[in-house]
């Protein structure tokens, strides 16, 4: 093998290595960010049912209240 031949390798193991390490750490950045988004996600979908439990009591209460607020109402007239 020639002394170009083996500059050759070099520059193309190097070229090799750095790209690997470049690759190696764009993917970890991207796990980390997957991750991220999967805790706030979490969160959002834990928010989405406490305000929609929410919901749904002032909708029960709205409705055993009902009849007492007509009751009341038809008390007035």
């Amino acid at each position: 093998m020639s002394y170009t031949d083996s500059k050759s390798m070099e520059v193309m193991e190097e070229i090799l290595a750095d790209t690997e390490e470049k690759l190696l750490i764009q993917q970890q950045d991207l796990a980390d960010k997957i991750r991220n988004a999967e805790d706030s996600l979490m969160r959002d979908k834990e928010l989405y049912l406490k305000v929609t439990g929410a919901i749904e009591g002032i909708s029960i209460v709205k409705q055993r209240m009902a009849p007492k607020l007509a009751e009341a109402i038809t008390e007035d007239d």
